[in-house]
């Protein structure tokens, strides 16, 4: 175990934080796997490869504990832990498309399918952004070359993730106030499964305000070398959003539920 000294992080890690991380997101993972296999719901394999992305991510930090002055761990963790969040959106914008299905049509702005396909192609967008800025500064790193143009592309792909999710989210504010000032009436499960994913949103939303600001103060900023923000405002939340989806798995509220096409449609919105 070496001293923090030369210590990539500004610190070192905590086995504490790195085996408890990577504990949680392994269970989740693991129970999110049985929930895709038994509900036949094969496209939340996403949140299986967020959930496997995370664990990366903590098996490196944990590594780190042992050895907190390699540069591979540490590029590793920073990489895996940026881009996983990306996952669980990507579920979330397709799971909202549903509830449009359920709920009524007619209360949205635009069709169901067109949130899907937007929101999964500008949360595509901003992994790839993700990646390639992850990418140049790890490349950066290892040859001691300056990570500025690499820190600052991964800045606006999380910037950009952050912007689709607040668009995202006023949508489902606009449709929400909509459902509401129209009296619809929605079923019990239904409520309880939005309540799940706005938590889930809201985790997406701090995680992707903490890494922001984290990474716009560079690799030395305060932020970013001590652990108690990470832990706080990394970790837990994405711990919460990957156990949210498990509690209130799609697979529960959404297949073959039974209110599908069976809510009244307006008949001047019909072809909407």
């Amino acid at each position: 175990m070496s001293t923090s000294t030369r210590s990539a992080y500004g610190y070192q890690p905590s086995l504490g934080v790195g085996i408890t991380g990577l504990v949680l997101f392994v269970l989740s993972t693991i129970v999110h796997g049985y929930q895709v296999w038994t509900s036949r719901m094969w496209w939340l394999v996403v949140l299986v490869i967020g959930g496997i992305t995370e664990i990366i991510g903590y098996a490196a930090r944990i590594y780190s504990w042992h050895d907190d002055t390699s540069l591979d761990a540490f590029l590793a963790q920073t990489v895996t832990l940026i881009i996983a969040p990306s996952f669980f959106s990507a579920a979330l914008y397709v799971v909202f498309g549903q509830i449009i299905i359920i709920v009524g049509r007619q209360y949205s702005c635009i069709p169901p399918l067109v949130y899907t396909v937007v929101f999964v192609i500008a949360d595509l967008i901003s992994l790839i952004i993700q990646a390639i800025g992850g990418g140049q500064a790890a490349t950066a790193a290892r040859t001691n070359s300056d990570t500025t143009l690499g820190t600052h592309i991964m800045i606006a792909g999380i910037c950009w993730q952050m912007l689709s999710m607040l668009v995202y989210v006023v949508l489902v504010l606009i449709y929400v106030i909509r459902v509401g000032m129209a009296k619809a009436e929605i079923p019990k499960n239904i409520k309880i499964f939005i309540l799940g994913m706005g938590l889930v949103t809201l985790m997406i939303f701090i995680r992707c305000i903490y890494r922001t600001v984290e990474l716009q103060a560079g690799w030395t900023g305060y932020i970013i070398t001590h652990e108690v923000f990470f832990a706080c405002l990394d970790g837990l939340p994405m711990i919460i959003a990957l156990v949210a989806f498990n509690i209130f798995h799609p697979g529960r509220y959404i297949k073959n539920d039974k209110n599908i096409n069976e809510m009244p449609l307006n008949p001047q919105m019909k072809n909407i």
